[in-house]
């Protein structure tokens, strides 16, 4: 499985120096990429983890940002951010431990991707997925929105999922669909009335831990695609969608709301 790049980049200058950043679901996988990134750029991050077990790899992700000198930050949280209490949780981290008391950057990115076929979906499984992937992103903007100043950003991190139709994925996919639709609503109610720009970036298939534990008929319906993919015949990398939303969480990318920024390497160009 491919990590995240440890390096500095140089030529990134530390362009979110002062703000505060949640980063859902980044001890490991694109989570823990893009939380890499914002500490080296500078800002302060909040890092979730779900578990005990997750703690660890949590830490590590701190450590790495401290190490940078870039003036950025982590923090590492336990939460389950199904419930309300642990999202409050991360609100209050955020907004004390924070340099302005604000919360600048949110990034979704947690989520449940498990697989079932149609006629295998139960309500629980149901619930499980709904609960993480679009119950929690949503309440956890509401409780975040009274502490986000002009200028904010929201990034969802959807997926591919949503328009591909690939087998055994009915209720991810439609979970990362509603994220996009989130997306579109929000940026109306948030843009001129709030200053926060809200966007998403939808990545394909990662080489990551999700993706090589799920279901083997999943990966095997998906290697036509992968190989056909016009960037290269090959798994995205976790290093391929963190500079876009990277980007997002920016002051450069002030004039995009509402948007959703492949990650696919071209892979729904057809």
């Amino acid at each position: 499985m491919h990590s995240p790049s440890t390096a500095p980049n140089p030529r990134l200058s530390a362009n979110l120096l002062g703000k505060t950043a949640i980063v859902t679901g980044s001890s490991r996988g694109i989570g823990a990429g893009i939380a890499l990134e914002l500490g080296r750029r500078g800002a302060t991050v909040i890092i979730t983890h779900t578990s005990e077990g997750s703690k660890s790899a949590a830490q590590s992700v701190v450590d790495t940002i401290e190490h940078t000198q870039s003036g950025g930050k982590g923090l590492p949280v336990q939460a389950n951010i199904t419930t309300a209490a642990d999202r409050q949780t991360l609100i209050d981290t955020a907004v004390k431990c924070g340099p302005t008391g604000q919360i600048d950057i949110m990034v979704h990115n947690a989520a449940d991707g498990e697989d079932s076929s149609l006629a295998n979906v139960t309500e629980g499984f149901f619930d499980k997925l709904v609960d993480v992937n679009l119950k929690a992103p949503l309440f956890l903007t509401q409780a975040a929105l009274p502490h986000m100043p002009r200028g904010g950003r929201i990034v969802l991190i959807t997926s591919a999922a949503a328009r591909m139709g690939v087998a055994q994925t009915s209720v991810y996919a439609a979970t990362k669909a509603g994220l996009e639709a989130f997306a579109r609503v929000w940026a109306t109610e948030l843009g001129q009335a709030h200053g926060i720009t809200v966007n998403c970036v939808s990545p394909g298939p990662i080489a990551t831990e999700q993706f090589h534990n799920s279901a083997p008929d999943f990966k095997d319906a998906m290697q036509p695609m992968i190989q056909a993919t016009p960037a290269e015949a090959r798994l995205g990398e976790v290093d391929d969608i963190v500079p876009l939303v990277s980007f997002l969480c920016s002051e450069e990318s002030r004039w995009m709301i509402g948007s959703v920024l492949s990650g696919t390497g071209g892979m729904l160009l057809f």
